[in-house]
């Protein structure tokens, strides 16, 4: 009882304090108070507790040897949703994309920092010149560019835009000045024309068995109706298992590019693993393009749940659309981040997923929960369960 006697008669000597104040001194206190919790109510809506309110947990996954191949789908560090992969095929590191904005370029040298032993990246690959792509290789005064904190040895981006915006333009200079020191350039078509020195396939390994493969895009060469459909698209191969990478390729690329590869490849191979366009948007994931690879395993980058491109529920990634169409082939889908509760700011559903594999065994490791899409709390409340998924339960 002594606390509680203690704590009473605090209250009561400050009572008696605010009682001999002179009322300007009362109302002064009173709109002090009011300013406190109005910052505070305010703050806590905009997110800026959610570090505290909702910790991340980052902790490193242990690799396997040399040979193994680790693909890593990164939380961004904010609430905005964006791309950022980095693979580990045997020695050689690999970068993909830069997003979600600038301040995402300290999260995504912090993760690669640990895995990248020589602070080289042997290929940076940006798939196409939207800000939640590029942000982290433009930089800006305040968070300088990837280009100046690792050494980039091979760069291969985009053919085509028709971006004029100041972060595009940031990339291009940041890019330029890296292959001033040194670094290779290459564009997509280039790189799948075997031109000027460059490759269609990299041999990654010192066997063959690992291959960086750029595939073609009819919107390399032609005018795409917006500029996802400019992605760079590729295809790792590990042995006989395929990983598939498409950037916010859009439904009418992925149907142009299963008909090339139909037409003039013998077809596109079936995939093990997936990064679902365009963070698992209904204008992506065709059924012409899955039917085609059949994934196994699928990785939505996005902050699930948010409100940055659209007020529609069901349009809000990743899509009810999406889930419809990738449900047939696998419910081994992983999703990196989720809102928070207060519609602002951000938290891990599964955190950084890392898929890998290793002498053919596989393995998906998250830094936050191994729940997959269809069991997490937010899809129960937030999307319907699609048939292939509740004849599977």
């Amino acid at each position: 009882m002594a606390k509680k006697k203690s704590s009473r008669r605090a209250v009561k000597e400050a009572a008696a304090a605010v009682k001999k104040m002179s009322v300007g001194q009362q109302i002064v206190l009173a709109i002090v108070i009011i300013a406190i919790v109005a910052v505070a109510v305010y703050g806590y809506y905009q997110g800026w507790f959610d570090k505290w309110l909702y910790p991340e947990t980052q902790p490193v996954v242990t690799l396997p040897a040399t040979g193994a191949v680790s693909v890593h789908f990164l939380e961004l560090g904010n609430d905005a949703t964006g791309d950022s992969i980095y693979i580990k095929a045997g020695d050689v590191d690999i970068l993909v994309d830069a997003g979600s904005d600038y301040d995402s370029a300290d999260t995504i040298e912090g993760y690669v920092d640990r895995y990248c032993e020589d602070n080289t990246l042997e290929f940076v690959i940006v798939t196409h010149s939207h800000l939640d792509h590029i942000a982290g290789f433009a930089g800006s005064e305040r968070y300088p560019s990837l280009f100046r904190r690792f050494e980039c040895e091979t760069i291969i981006d985009f053919p085509k835009t028709d971006n004029s915006s100041n972060a595009y333009n940031n990339y291009i200079a940041e890019r330029d000045a890296e292959v001033a020191q040194g670094a290779q350039h290459y564009t997509a078509l280039q790189c799948y024309n075997n031109e000027g020195g460059a490759q269609r396939i990299y041999d990654l390994s010192d066997d063959g068995s690992i291959k960086l493969e750029i595939l073609y895009n009819y919107y390399y060469e032609n005018k795409a109706p917006n500029e996802n459909e400019y992605s760079v698209c590729f295809i790792l191969h590990q042995g006989s298992n395929s990983y598939l990478f498409t950037g916010d390729l859009e439904s009418n690329g992925e149907e142009r590019m299963v008909e090339y590869y139909n037409e003039n490849h013998g077809g596109l191979p079936q995939c093990v693993l997936y990064k679902a366009g365009h963070h698992g948007s209904k204008t992506s994931s065709s059924v012409e393009l899955l039917s085609q690879i059949k994934p196994q395993y699928a990785v939505v980058t996005c902050v699930a749940g948010s409100d940055e491109y659209t007020d529609k529920l069901l349009n809000q990634f990743p899509t009810q659309d999406f889930i419809e169409r990738i449900a047939p082939y696998t419910d081994k889908v992983y999703v990196t981040s989720i809102v928070t509760a207060t519609g602002s700011g951000y938290a891990s559903m599964n955190g950084d997923v890392v898929f890998i594999c290793d002498e053919g065994e596989i393995s998906v490791q998250c830094s936050a929960s191994q729940t997959l899409l269809k069991d997490t709390e937010w899809f129960s409340s937030n999307r319907l369960m699609p048939d292939a998924w509740s004849s599977a339960s």
